[in-house]
């Protein structure tokens, strides 16, 4: 029997909105994206473009609750938290270490596995016959290491993710070097993730994909979705311009999903990681592959724009300005790191990650609105399961069997009020 063609609007023109849009598109659906920023902008624009599909422990996990204290107290640390944000943060917070037990780690660690082994083939699909997938180079990346507690660490990832069918590899610093020459003498050791991808340019990716939703003949509009009215029959969407109505609706805008899934009667303990650029179009090094500081948590890219320095993580939600003690720490460490580095002039860049307790993204129907689905907290994957996420959105609508077990990315998952 063929399929029904639907009216499907989705809200969000980030990679995992346009991948939803483009997978519906495929299926035969009249498909309209609304967003009021041109495509791929936001953290579609400012991540580190790494296919990080070696991904697969949670954030929350008993080390990173031990590692959590000292952090929060120091300007260097991977981790910091805006002190004026913590009454609005207890309640995510407490829901994060309740995560961090060791059965939960080991339920979304195999969740995560799960999601990432698919992720290539599903981005594979995404951007068949069009030009995305030229900005896509199987590089691996590197996670480089400058004490030896850091490495210990690092070796004990590597044996999990390998435990889990995931490649990684131990290497000495020599080795490193042999990737790496422009990298410190300072370096004892590293990881390799062969088989993951980098992007050369993620913004150019999302708006190329854009680009092939548009000539197929999607309908891209510059417009804010402002709230939502569910009806049985039909989804009514309030916007800047008037109220239009669609049969169904893929909510994929990351951080501002709250609020519109609260419209629907669905509430989430979702909030944000700030995450900070810098970005220079000379730097006098071009690494071959994506670097991870291991102790630092930030990622050297080297892109078609330049080169970008991408991480380091804020806790402190979407209202405070950007803190700029954050982009004056990334620097210190790179140029420790790369010697070399002789960039002068730096742009400067914070989005937002949306981000759940649990270290996975919410997908899938809604449980009171089925005319409604759901595509956000991707939190560091966005870029990497985007293109599953979007498949998985269009299973689900066809009734399709989805490729991988959804039940941990559910959206019934929570029980919150309003």
């Amino acid at each position: 029997m063929p399929m029904t063609s639907r009216d499907i609007t989705v809200i969000g023109a980030g990679i995992v909105g346009i991948a939803c849009a483009r997978s519906l598109q495929r299926d035969g659906h009249r498909v309209q994206v609304l967003d009021p920023q041109p495509p791929g902008q936001g953290c579609s624009w400012g991540n580190a473009g790494v296919f990080a599909t070696d991904s697969v422990i949670p954030l929350a996990t008993p080390a990173t609750l031990r590692a959590v204290p000292p952090m929060l107290f120091s300007r260097e640390a991977p981790l910091t938290l805006r002190w004026s944000y913590v009454p609005w943060l207890l309640p995510w917070l407490a829901r994060f270490v309740a995560n961090a037990r060791p059965r939960r780690v080991e339920a979304i660690t195999r969740a995560l596995t799960a999601l990432c082994a698919a992720a290539d083939d599903a981005t594979a699909r995404l951007v068949a016959g069009g030009r995305a997938g030229e900005l896509i180079h199987r590089t691996g990346w590197l996670t480089i290491f400058e004490t030896e507690r850091g490495l210990a660490a690092g070796r004990a990832e590597a044996a999990e993710r390998n435990r889990r069918g995931v490649n990684c590899e131990v290497l000495s610093a020599d080795e490193v070097r042999s990737w790496l020459p422009e990298v410190t003498e300072r370096i004892v050791g590293g990881l390799r993730s062969p088989d993951c991808a980098m992007c050369t340019n993620p913004g150019g990716f999302v708006e190329r994909l854009a680009d092939a939703f548009c000539a197929a003949g999607g309908d891209l509009e510059a417009v804010r979705a402002r709230r939502l009215r569910p009806r049985s029959d039909e989804v009514r969407i309030e916007t800047d311009d008037g109220v239009r109505a669609t049969e169904h609706v893929v909510i994929a805008t990351g951080i501002e999903a709250k609020g519109l899934a609260a419209d629907v009667g669905d509430h989430f303990p979702l909030d944000t990681e700030r995450g900070y650029h810098l970005m220079a179009p000379e730097a006098g090094i071009r690494p071959a592959l994506p670097v991870m500081a291991g102790e630092h948590k930030f990622v050297t890219t080297p892109m078609a724009l330049g080169l970008r320095l991408a991480g380091l993580t804020e806790l402190g939600g979407t209202r405070l300005p950007p803190n700029p003690e954050r982009f004056r720490s990334m620097l210190r460490h790179a140029r420790r790191l790369f010697p070399t580095l002789a960039a002068s002039e730096w742009s400067e860049w914070m989005g937002f990650r949306s981000t759940l307790p649990d270290s996975l993204p919410v997908i899938g129907r809604s449980p009171r609105q089925p005319n409604v689905s759901y595509a956000f907290g991707h939190q560091h994957l966005g870029l990497t399961l985007a293109g599953l996420t979007g498949q998985l959105i269009a299973d689900e609508i066809a009734g399709r069997d989805p490729v991988v077990d959804m039940h941990p990315v559910r959206p019934g998952r929570w029980r919150m009020r309003g």
